[in-house]
């Protein structure tokens, strides 16, 4: 009954904090939060620039385009196979940089290498990068919703979709930059993911940690001190 009790008190908590909660946590909390805007950014910037430079890659434009959509299928399955036994955190440090790995390759093979039946070494850099920011784009949402505390997590993950959405208009502008310097868009790109994938190791892991549902919980996840699932299990019993 008390534990029920204790329940009922979170939960009636929790319902009265707003996104402006936010404000109310620790520096090394809000540092985190400003970290996962600036990912959501990269994240849809490095996509769009992918998909919309397809046509400044050697070959056919039509081969290279169903390429790049065919990149999802190994990219969900990637997710669906390691998601979770690696956690969201080191599958997003790999991914990004497997990213950045690739997109120095596409930057250095300026010759446009070809590889087997017409691909070129630049056009498999491009689509692996592609799969991979695909992969990025749903962890992205996994990730921040287990580290957003349940009062205020849908308003913070729309704000996180908001500054996304920055990152994929900002693209179209990325790409003018190819007319005057082809190297631009690579330098911009690798940079962007460079940022990303420092910050994001900065954040804490949420393998086994039980979902924040106050910002005080939240700001323990933040600090290390997050409750694991089994603890939070074993206070559940008398």
């Amino acid at each position: 009954k008390q534990w029920y009790q204790r329940r009922v008190r979170a939960r009636d908590h929790t319902s009265t904090e707003s996104i402006l909660g936010v404000f109310s946590v620790s520096v090394r909390t809000k540092v985190g939060v400003v970290s996962l805007f600036y990912a959501f950014f990269t994240m849809a910037l490095l996509l769009y620039c992918l998909s919309y430079h397809v046509a400044a890659v050697p070959g056919d434009v039509y081969t290279n385009s169903f390429l790049m959509g065919l990149s999802s299928v190994p990219a969900y399955y990637w997710l669906y196979r390691y998601g979770d036994k690696l956690g969201r955190k080191k599958c997003l440090l790999a991914l990004y940089a497997l990213t950045i790995a690739t997109l120095l390759l596409a930057w250095m093979d300026t010759r446009g290498t070809v590889l087997a039946f017409g691909i070129t070494l630049q056009l498999l850099a491009f689509v692996t990068a592609r799969s991979c920011m695909l992969a990025i784009a749903s962890l992205m949402y996994l990730y921040t919703s287990e580290l957003y505390p349940s009062s205020a997590r849908s308003g913070l993950v729309g704000v996180s979709s908001m500054i996304a959405r920055a990152g994929a208009i900002l693209s179209s502008y990325v790409l003018v930059l190819d007319a005057y310097d082809p190297s631009l868009v690579y330098v911009i790109c690798i940079v962007a993911g460079a940022g990303a994938f420092v910050l994001l190791s900065r954040l804490p892991d949420t393998t086994n940690i039980k979902l924040p549902q106050t910002f005080a919980e939240c700001d323990a996840v933040f600090t290390g001190d997050g409750t694991r699932k089994d603890e939070d299990l074993l206070e559940s019993f008398p």
